[in-house]
């Protein structure tokens, strides 16, 4: 067995960084959209939170009662 590293080509080294590249454009991407998603999914739970504490600070007036 030869377990000599090779170093390879530049024509094949050149296409795997341009593909390490875009994976990581992927990958950057990706974590735009999470960001995204968890932002909205904040900005709706302190909606809830504030609608549910002004509904438990909710007192009747007289003359609804």
């Amino acid at each position: 067995m030869n377990n000599e590293f090779k170093i390879p080509d530049p024509e094949t080294r050149a296409r795997d960084i341009a593909n390490l590249r875009a994976a990581c454009r992927q990958l950057d991407l990706t974590n735009l959209l999470l960001d995204e998603a968890i932002a909205v999914a904040d900005a709706h739970l302190l909606e809830q939170r504030s609608t549910r504490r002004s509904k438990s600070n909710y007192l009747p007036t007289q003359s609804e009662s």
